[in-house]
């Protein structure tokens, strides 16, 4: 257990140092400005700043100027990207039109080729006609030719036998033959 007497014996002595003013220090206010502490603070901040110079802003400064410079570049190749995206698009659409053109042409050739071929088809087809109406007309004349002919021989014999029948004479061929004979040139 504690001691009551011990410890009002403690209390009162602090609340003895509580109202006994700092003497030990040597009556130095924190808020009052002494020109020494205003050289060490500026000794001390010249010191902070030649150390945060040479440790802290020597690196940020390097790493920002290289960051700059990467943007830079960045925005540079960006940009000649562009230009060369631009060059690219113009080419392709040149090209394009190249095809088209080309296109258009060989559509063109082909369509005039091909008319011309249907033209020389028909031509020939035309000919080719013209040949076997000319080759029909032939054979037809030569047919018609050969059936008259068959035809006069046929009547003359038709006309021979009636007309001896009819006359009932006895005629010999060889006179029979000449009198058809001359009966198919006069028909």
């Amino acid at each position: 257990m504690a001691d009551p007497v011990h410890s009002t014996d403690t209390q009162s002595d602090l609340t003895a140092t509580a109202q006994v003013p700092h003497e030990s220090h040597g009556d130095v206010d924190p808020m009052e400005i002494s020109g020494q502490m205003v050289v060490w603070t500026w000794v001390v901040f010249a010191l902070m700043l030649l150390v945060l110079y040479k440790v802290a802003w020597k690196p940020i400064l390097s790493a920002l100027d290289q960051r700059e410079k990467d943007i830079q570049d960045s925005i540079d190749n960006a940009e000649k990207i562009r230009l060369e995206l631009a060059d690219i698009e113009e080419k392709r659409a040149r090209i394009i039109g190249e095809a088209d053109e080309k296109a258009k042409s060989v559509l063109e050739a082909a369509r005039k080729g091909a008319q011309e071929q249907a033209r020389v088809i028909e031509g020939k087809a035309r000919k080719e006609a013209q040949i076997m109406t000319e080759n029909a007309r032939r054979d037809i004349d030569t047919t018609r030719a050969k059936a008259e002919d068959e035809l006069r021989i046929q009547s003359a014999a038709w006309a021979r036998e009636l007309a001896g029948r009819l006359i009932e004479a006895n005629l010999d061929d060889e006179k029979n033959r000449a009198l058809t004979d001359k009966l198919i040139q006069e028909l």
